[in-house]
């Protein structure tokens, strides 16, 4: 079989994923998302506190690199999302029943050994464009949305602790987190196109806009992560209410709840490693 350009795509997909096992995916793809989110989050505020300490004003340098800071997080959210998007393909019955189903026998010829049938049908979408991931996901749970914060359910934030002082828990109390984070994202979308295809460009938007733009871009994947794993019984991370502190499990104890990473937690420096539990 010849190899086309997608799926050695997929392939190098699968190389830096670095997933042991299908039964390490979901807690590999959360972990890909903290650690991407991490990487980004503290060399941005990094630079910042640089700025800072040096009374230094904005200048071209931190427009360029707000610009690229902004196109990273969309980058992680399309890996973060395309990687979902197999998990369940992949492992939920009635969605692989309908992939299936779906498939046209010369397209079934076209998937090489190695590469699964929630890997392929990604090869459909461009889940860097807002209605393309919509639709992906709208064709594998059969719906028909007209906005990405229609899969912003009650039940997706429901459970899952993360600190106080974040934007997602006012937007919430507000009543406006569906219209907040749909304006985010499209802002934030139209931003990463520019600076990818306008040398000319130079962001020059409000702090605020940036501060929402991280807000969105760094909790809501983890939301669904926790939503996700959650359902179908995977590894996430937990947080334990009484002892204040997160671990990986599949099986959380009757004081341990879901927990998102937020942005002072990603540049904090005073963790501590407990014992491991027998």
């Amino acid at each position: 079989m010849v190899k086309t350009f997608k799926i050695i795509e997929l392939q190098e997909y699968q190389n830096t994923r670095k997933c042991p096992s299908n039964d390490e995916f979901m807690i590999t793809i959360i972990c890909n998302l903290l650690n991407n989110l991490a990487l980004r989050n503290n060399f941005i505020h990094s630079e910042l506190r640089s700025y800072k300490i040096q009374n230094k004003k904005g200048d071209d340098n931190l427009r360029i690199l707000s610009g690229l800071y902004v196109c990273s997080l969309v980058t992680c959210w399309e890996t973060f999302f395309r990687d979902l998007f197999v998990f369940l393909c992949n492992n939920d019955k009635k969605i692989e029943n309908h992939l299936n189903v779906s498939l046209k026998q010369k397209e079934r010829n076209q998937i090489p050994s190695g590469i699964t049938l929630g890997e392929f049908y990604t090869t459909k979408y461009n889940f860097q464009n807002l209605n393309q991931l919509r639709r992906a996901f709208d064709f594998i749970f059969q719906k028909k949305t007209q906005h990405v914060s229609d899969y912003f359910s009650d039940d997706v934030f429901h459970g899952v602790i993360f600190a106080e002082h974040a934007k997602i828990r006012k937007w919430i109390n507000e009543g406006t987190l569906k219209s907040k984070i749909d304006t985010t994202l499209q802002k934030a979308f139209e931003i990463r196109h520019r600076v990818t295809h306008d040398a000319n460009y130079l962001v020059n938007e409000p702090p605020t806009l940036f501060s929402d733009i991280e807000c969105v871009f760094q909790m809501v994947p983890q939301f669904f992560a926790s939503h996700i794993a959650k359902k179908y019984m995977q590894k996430r991370v937990v947080f334990n209410v009484n002892e204040k502190s997160v671990r990986i499990t599949s099986s959380p104890e009757s004081n341990e709840v879901s927990y998102a990473f937020t942005i002072d937690d990603f540049i904090a420096t005073d963790y501590e490693v407990a014992p491991r539990q027998s």
